[in-house]
């Protein structure tokens, strides 16, 4: 197995799901496996990775790359998950480390914010990595693949928020264009009224 490998994209790409089926994978043949969740990502719960489609695999919750590195030293696994990745203080930092101690590590994380903008230590983790693989979603609006992350208007406003289809949905890039050009006008039209 090469590692790191990263599954990216937006939501309902299939990036957990893929994670899980190569973490099930290894332990099938065998392989000392553990994973990790965010803290931060409750929306399942936090004690198992859960893709969209249901699957899922037991996990360790973490908030910081050095949590992640505790509970590697004490099971002294072969193999470490990790999801939604972006969540996780000094993840890449672990992602160093693990690689440093010849452990393969699978990823699956947001490559980028609903603003288009790519999440701190992701860059550096897929400059990194010996596989990439950018899972596409279906777009909300054409049905097309969808790359982007689109915010809904009615969503709060802080960078990361954990939700599903209540406020985000799967956009390709001139649907997601045209979504984030609607938001710009219609926060311009409130500030001219007033609103």
């Amino acid at each position: 197995m090469r590692s790191p490998i990263v599954y990216c994209g937006p939501m309902w790409g299939g990036k957990t799901e893929a994670l899980i089926s190569r973490l099930v994978r290894a332990r099938l043949m065998d392989i000392e496996t553990l994973a990790f969740n965010p803290v931060r990502n409750d929306r399942y719960g936090t004690t198992d990775i859960v893709a969209h489609s249901g699957a899922t695999f037991p996990a360790r919750a973490v908030a910081t790359g050095q949590d992640l590195l505790d509970h590697v030293a004490a099971h002294r696994p072969q193999v470490v998950g990790i999801d939604e990745f972006f969540m996780i203080d000094a993840a890449l930092d672990a992602v160093v480390e693990l690689a440093a101690q010849d452990i393969k590590v699978v990823v699956a994380t947001l490559d980028m914010d609903s603003e288009g903008k790519p999440w701190d230590s992701v860059g550096e983790l897929l400059a990194m990595a010996e596989e990439v693989v950018k899972c596409p979603a279906v777009c909300a609006t054409c049905k097309k693949d969808g790359f982007y992350t689109f915010r809904k208007g009615a969503a709060p406003a802080e960078r990361v928020l954990v939700g599903t289809a209540d406020f985000y949905e799967p956009r390709c890039f001139a649907c997601w264009r045209c979504g984030q050009d609607a938001k710009r006008a219609d926060a311009g039209a409130e500030s001219l009224f007033g609103g």
